[in-house]
């Protein structure tokens, strides 16, 4: 029996799976988590990204279809066609091979151009300046933000533990960890950057506000509307088609459904009476064990309704709750009774917990550790500590006293561990600064001394002792080193040595410098410089 028909049957049957993986290809894609419409359509920079996406995958499946088909038709139309027949041999064609390199070519330099295109877009600071500025602190396993506001605003700073944003303003996102590489990710606002320890990275956006009516000056009602929704570029400046109209946004738009483990969405969403729209934000790093629980919300409310809430939240009692504290930290290893398990110790009736002469030795274990238990102290202030302790030391049973935010922060002192105020940012330590400061200075020796002492005055100036340097604030000496310039104390032309380091990195220099040939003026925090640099922009 000859082989040709069974072949011919293969190779048919062959043809018919190939096509049919292809025409399922972009229904399988449109399947996978993620890939839907929703993606990062509520800020003007999450847009430009998600167009630029789209794009993309549109050329990457067009050039998968095309490959896939010539090979398809080359596969059919060149096969052998019975066991006597040899196919036609084709070794090459110059133009066809030059024309799909070239093509290829013409089409990798302009993916490239459209995302650099993109990329300074969405990275450049808006022509006119932050709104606000917010710290997001990760640390295994939660989120803590930061609220700072202008100095001509009048309200104090607070910490919070939910990205909580106005409609519609530039937002200056400060991103940093207190312990482990962490990333923030609120897919839906078209936020996603690294939080590294010692480090802050920045991430600016500008979220688009909850659905409203939207009415024209005369009142007549246009119907529901993204309020704004600008186009492509736009989205950094105010709609002004739309400024004059009368906006009647009602409620809580959307909530979230989920947020882990430890945070219970509950039955009535915070923010259920303000009016906002909620997203979902997250840790994408795999940071640790508990890396899946990292959920906060993220909220954006019309401007009314954000003056509002900042006015709740420092009208309210800012002292952290222990009962919330336990069940973020300490509840998924010893269970929301304090029983834990066979590996976690109990805290019901424990000596620690209920004798008042070990007091101490419980906030011990929390700022320290034990064994297989993490250390809090680098990851929880003094007063989430007491508050914490205070829930254990008087739930499930236990009296055994309560402590206060200075008890811990005496403890911290005499163990020799770093401050952490409440609502501080965890501080760099001062060795750290100076150690990775001393390895950037050497880049300064050439013309500074390896001992501060220039070797010619009259070109460079001496930096021991020297007034710019050691001055109380540091806002001259950070310019000089980032901007560069000509004056006096500074003879001839100082470059802009410091433009493209970090803020860690111009820290630890400036701390170097303010620590070392004789000077002893305080460390400089690469928050302090994060701030100094924002003034010169």
């Amino acid at each position: 029996m000859s082989g040709y028909p069974y072949s011919k049957h293969i190779s048919g049957l062959g043809a018919l799976i190939a096509v049919a993986v292809i025409l399922l290809i972009p229904t399988v894609a449109f399947a996978v988590p993620g890939s839907g419409e929703f993606i990062a359509h509520y800020s003007g920079s999450g847009r430009e990204m998600t167009e630029l996406y789209n794009l993309i995958a549109k050329i990457c499946l067009a050039v998968l279809i095309i490959v896939e088909g010539v090979l398809l038709f080359a596969i059919i139309a060149f096969r052998r066609r019975s066991d006597d027949d040899r196919p036609v041999q084709n070794h090459g064609d110059l133009r066809l091979e030059a024309g799909w390199t070239l093509a290829a070519l013409g089409l990798q330099i302009w993916i490239g151009v459209a995302t650099i295109d993109v990329m300074f877009s969405t990275e450049t600071p808006p022509e006119d300046g932050f709104d606000m500025t917010i710290i997001a602190e990760a640390s295994q396993w939660d989120w803590d933000f930061f609220y700072e506001f202008p100095d001509d605003d009048g309200r104090e700073p607070f910490m919070h533990e939910d990205l909580v944003v106005p409609a519609h303003q530039n937002i200056n996102l400060i991103v940093t960890s207190r312990d482990v590489i962490h990333a923030i990710f609120v897919p839906d606002l078209g936020i996603k950057i690294d939080a590294v320890p010692g480090r802050n990275n920045r991430w600016w956006f500008r979220a688009d506000g909850p659905v409203a009516q939207v009415r024209a000056p005369d009142y007549a009602t246009v119907g529901p509307r993204q309020e704004p929704y600008p186009q492509t570029r736009s989205a950094r400046f105010r709609n002004d088609r739309y400024a004059a109209a009368d906006r009647v946004v009602t409620g809580l738009e959307r909530r979230v459904d989920f947020l882990g483990w430890t945070r219970d969405v509950g039955e009535v969403s915070p923010y259920e009476g303000y009016n906002a729209v909620e997203y979902q934000g997250t840790c994408a790093e795999l940071c640790g064990r508990d890396h899946w629980d990292m959920y906060f919300r993220a909220v954006v409310m019309t401007q009314s309704s954000f003056d509002r809430w900042v006015d709740d939240r420092l009208s309210a009692v800012d002292e952290p709750i222990g009962e919330a504290v336990y069940a973020r930290r300490c509840a998924s290893c010893h269970g929301d009774d304090g029983t834990g398990d066979d590996i976690n110790p109990s805290l019901v009736g424990a000596d620690r917990v209920i004798n008042p002469d070990r007091i101490n030795d419980h906030i011990e274990i929390v700022l320290q550790g034990e064994g297989q238990m993490q250390a809090f102290g680098p990851v929880l202030n003094d007063a989430e500590i007491a508050a914490v302790i205070n829930h254990e030391r008087t739930s499930w049973g236990n009296d055994g006293g309560t402590i206060d935010a200075d008890d811990v922060a005496a403890l911290r002192e005499e163990l020799g561990l770093e401050p952490r105020p409440f609502m501080a940012a965890e501080p760099t330590p001062t060795d750290e600064l100076m150690a990775r400061g001393e390895r950037i200075y050497q880049s300064c020796v050439t013309c500074h001394g390896q001992d501060g002492q220039s070797y010619d005055p009259q070109a460079v100036p001496s930096l021991a002792q020297n007034e710019v340097v050691v001055a109380e604030e540091v806002d001259e000496l950070v310019q000089v080193l980032v901007q560069g310039r000509d004056s006096d104390q500074w003879p001839g032309r100082k470059s802009p040595v410091a433009r493209s380091m970090t803020d860690l990195q111009l820290a630890s220099l400036l701390t170097y410098l303010r620590g070392s040939f004789g000077n002893d003026a305080p460390p400089v925090q690469p928050i302090e410089v994060t701030d100094i640099r924002d003034d010169l922009d």
